[in-house]
Order: C-alpha cells, then sequence, then structure tokens
C-alpha cells in the first residue's frame, strides 16, 4: 500500500521542493539566473536555474532555488561532476533517490558537496571513489512518486559546503537530510565549470580538466 506525504507548502519551500503551484499572472520571472549562461553545443539545457523563483514545472517557488534542474527521458545518464568519493547513496522520502558526494576543494578553495537529487537508480555507493565523467545514476519514472520531485523527471544538482552525517541527521529532511547549513551556504554550479564561470562544460572522455571545476552531470550529444 502508498501512502502520500501531504505537507505544508512552507514547509516544501524550505527543503526546496516544487510545490506545483500555477505560473504567475505577470510576467514570468526567467527560470534561469540573472548571469548569462553559455552552452557548448549538444549541452541540454537547465529547465530551473540556480537562484530561480520559477521551478521545473513551471510553478513559482516560495523560496529561491538551491541548485540547478536538468529534465531528461527515463534511463538519461547522470555523470559525476568530477572525482570524489560518494559519501551517500540513499532515498529520502520526499527528494527520493539522491547521491551525496564529496568533490574535494574548488577552485575558490571552498569545499564541494554535491547532491545528485531526484535519480532513479544509483550505480555507486557510500565510500566508492569515483571519477569526472563516470556513470553514476541514471533518472527513472518515478517524478510522480516524490513530492519533492514535482511531477517533472529531472535532476537536481546542488552544491553545499559541509554533509550531514547519519548520526547528525535528526529530523532533517529535503536537502537539508543531506548538507548542513542553510541557504547562504549553497554554491553556485556556475562558478565553478571547468571552461570559466557561466561556462556549461561537457564532459569529453580523454580530454585533461583543471582540479577544483565541474563539468556537466548528464551527457551532451
Amino acid at each position: 500500500m502508498r501512502y502520500l506525504l501531504v505537507l505544508p507548502l512552507a514547509v516544501l519551500a524550505l527543503a526546496g521542493c516544487e510545490t506545483r503551484s500555477k505560473s504567475p499572472k505577470t510576467s514570468p520571472e526567467p527560470s534561469f539566473s540573472s548571469t548569462t549562461v553559455t552552452y557548448p553545443a549538444g549541452a541540454p539545457r537547465i529547465a530551473s536555474d540556480f537562484h530561480s523563483h520559477i521551478g521545473v514545472n513551471g510553478g513559482r517557488r516560495k523560496q529561491i532555488h538551491l541548485g540547478i534542474d536538468i529534465k531528461g527521458k527515463v534511463g538519461q545518464k547522470i555523470l559525476a561532476a568530477a572525482d570524489g568519493v560518494v559519501l551517500e547513496a540513499s532515498t529520502e522520502s520526499c527528494w527520493g533517490p539522491t547521491i551525496a558526494v564529496d568533490h574535494g576543494t574548488g577552485v575558490d578553495g571552498k569545499t564541494i558537496i554535491a547532491l545528485y537529487g531526484h535519480v532513479g537508480d544509483a550505480l555507486v555507493k557510500a565510500g566508492d571513489r569515483i571519477r569526472r565523467g563516470q556513470l553514476i545514476a541514471r533518472l527513472s519514472d518515478n517524478q510522480n512518486d516524490y513530492h519533492c520531485i514535482g511531477g517533472a523527471r529531472h535532476l537536481h544538482f546542488q552544491l553545499g559546503q559541509e554533509y550531514r552525517r547519519k548520526s547528525d541527521k535528526g529530523t532533517n529532511w529535503g536537502w537539508g537530510y543531506y548538507l548542513k547549513g542553510g541557504p547562504k551556504d549553497m554554491l553556485n554550479p556556475h562558478n565553478y565549470w571547468a571552461d570559466g564561470p557561466n561556462r556549461v562544460t561537457c564532459f569529453r572522455k580523454g580530454q585533461t580538466f583543471k582540479p577544483g571545476t565541474l563539468t556537466y552531470p548528464v551527457p551532451c550529444l
């Protein structure tokens, strides 16, 4: 028997969830951040960008977005954005299957803890050492099974600076189940692309990338 988790909209917003609200009747706010983001040929576009108030499903958020959302089909490959160590691969009651990875120190000296959220099949486990571009998960047909996915199949890629260990999870949920800190502690992925800030960088096999940078967490055509 499946039980539906019903939570207040304000609580869902604090967890970084889609609220499925209708788009505002006024001129809609762009789904992307105020900074222009450039894409190489073949790179899937971001559906809801960092600090956007518009969700991947077109609804208006109660809180600014703390990651980037990239839509995909069932089976969409999810790639490691850099070398790292898997801290956790688990299923949170609202976020669904999520992988937390320690990607080490970024080019700005900050620790990068990445969440690959709302995935389907995780192909790695806690303790695994992974390489940039490695297949670590796939999307599945679970967008209606977890409230925080908001009915739109996608990868939610979010960067924090401190992992919340099992002994400290308490009643935290959503992204807070995996990361410590508040919204101001979340990092903008566009500051870490290997080709430079705001320049989405595709992973290409055989190419060398600067340590402390990230490549796109989905394949480019």
